[in-house]
């Protein structure tokens, strides 16, 4: 996500890890499939998916309190 983060890199770095994992476990849930094993295509879309949703609802929640 563009911009500057309060919590810096490492931070951002381990909320974006994170939302991947919780992605990864949505998708599973909803769709009753799991994702391949490595790398592909669609399991890096929902990580990347997931790590924006967790970021995004860390920033609004931080930025009320700041």
């Amino acid at each position: 996500m563009p911009g500057r983060d309060p919590i810096g890199c490492l931070g951002t770095l381990l909320l974006g890890v994170a939302g991947a994992l919780l992605g990864g476990f949505l998708y599973t849930q909803a769709t009753g499939r799991p994702l391949a094993i490595g790398f592909d295509l669609a399991s890096f879309g929902v990580a990347v998916v997931g790590a924006f949703i967790v970021l995004l609802i860390y920033r609004l929640v931080a930025g009320r309190r700041v």
